[in-house]
């Protein structure tokens, strides 16, 4: 493949030239299977039609600051792209990649708000895409709260190319970030490593626990999108779904409407651990209470975790969860929840109250009975939907 030799000088003509373009990489939800946004990607188009990949300039547009320039004269052409696509569907979202560095002063920052004040942009359908290595080499504070003045505006923020980096982790608990990419070498390792797998299906099970949603980049096969659906990663994202494309092809993408996947199965799994967890806490709780001496001491703040719609089950039963509707075991779960958080709410309250053990203990006994009905309608709502999953999905091949 030939390469450019590329200078700084080439660069800023490109740029003046309007020669940098948006490509749209489409985004599938594994909730609906149906597309959700896209990528923008830059390329850098030089006459007679040479696409010069990213590859080739970003690093040294990083390296000399450049991009920042190349970040905010873009920006305009952004926010075009975004008015015609949710013209077309307004609950589509757009990502692209911005660096730290951007974020050194408020330009940028001040850029989006104006879109968002002019009302050309819903905050909502706008993400920025951050790697995590831009952000721990910034030490600079005015970045931190440029950024976290970004999350205040409603945009949200993604940690790219996670995975990659030591300090992961790290950096999720520091930056106001909502959406994890998982890294494509990962993504695509995992057919010949049981590490790498081992390690997206942990990254998706703590995101879910962060409250974090999760994209998967990189995905090549059906057997691997199919993996990823089953372990409740909500976004997809790779050449099986679609390549980089002009925004004239994403909007074709969109108007066929295709559906990539059945139910998200992956997420029925999530319920059932997230309701476990939600036991294994008001158990603890109560034991500690009666048990432990601490009747007069607030173990844990559990008001939200209590009401059946805020907990982390109920969020997914009346979120996420609605795609399942229909089916008769999701039909009768509401009913089932709404008693388990009635009994949960009693024992509680009957052991901060002072009941004897007895008392206490035969309640305990009443909710890992209801919670054993809520997860065999869980259990029942699983098997439903595997044996109702498609064979193959439409224009997927390996």
């Amino acid at each position: 493949m030939e390469t450019h030799k590329i200078t700084l000088t080439d660069m800023a003509m490109g740029l003046a030239r309007n020669e940098f373009v948006y490509y749209y990489q489409p985004k599938i939800s594994l909730v609906s299977g149906k597309i959700n946004g896209a990528e923008a990607l830059i390329r850098w188009a030089k006459p007679g039609g040479t696409l010069i990949p990213p590859g080739e300039f970003i690093p040294l547009a990083e390296s000399t600051g450049f991009i920042t320039e190349i970040s905010r004269a873009m920006f305009p052409r952004l926010v075009a792209d975004m008015v015609i696509v949710n013209d077309i569907n307004e609950a589509l979202a757009i990502s692209f990649n911005l660096s730290a560095q951007d974020f050194n002063s408020p330009e940028m920052l001040d850029l989006i708000r104006a879109a968002i004040d002019s009302h050309q942009v819903n905050p909502q359908r706008l993400q920025v895409e951050l790697t995590e290595a831009s952000i721990i080499n910034s030490q600079d504070t005015a970045v931190r709260e440029n950024l976290h003045e970004l999350a205040g505006l409603g945009v949200t923020l993604a940690m790219d190319d996670y995975g990659t980096g030591y300090a992961s982790i790290d950096s999720l608990s520091q930056w106001p970030f909502s959406i994890l990419k998982i890294d494509q070498g990962l993504i695509r390792r995992m057919s010949g490593s049981e590490k790498c797998t081992t390690i997206v299906q942990a990254s998706i099970r703590m995101a879910h626990q962060l409250g974090i949603g999760t994209v998967a980049e990189g995905i090549e096969t059906s057997s691997i999108y199919d993996f990823l659906l089953h372990a409740g990663c909500t976004e997809a994202q790779g050449f099986l779904m679609g390549q980089p494309m002009t925004l004239g092809d994403l909007l074709l993408f969109i108007k066929k409407d295709q559906r990539w996947s059945g139910l998200p199965i992956g997420l029925i799994h999530m319920a059932q651990l997230d309701h476990i967890q939600w036991r294994k806490n008001l158990i603890d709780q109560v034991t500690s209470t009666s048990f432990g001496g601490t009747r007069d001491v607030e173990i844990r703040d559990m008001t939200m975790e209590m009401d059946h719609h805020t907990c982390r089950l109920g969020k997914w039963y009346y979120g996420a969860g609605q795609e399942f509707g229909g089916h008769a075991p999701f039909d009768r779960l509401e009913e089932a929840h709404r008693t388990l958080h009635d009994i949960g709410k009693e024992l509680l309250l009957t052991a901060k109250n002072g009941a004897s053990r007895d008392e206490v203990t035969a309640m305990m006994r009443r909710l890992t009975k209801q919670s054993g009905i809520v997860l065999e309608m869980l259990q029942e709502l699983e098997n439903e939907a595997l044996m109702n999953q498609p064979a193959q999905i439409p224009g997927f091949n390996d």
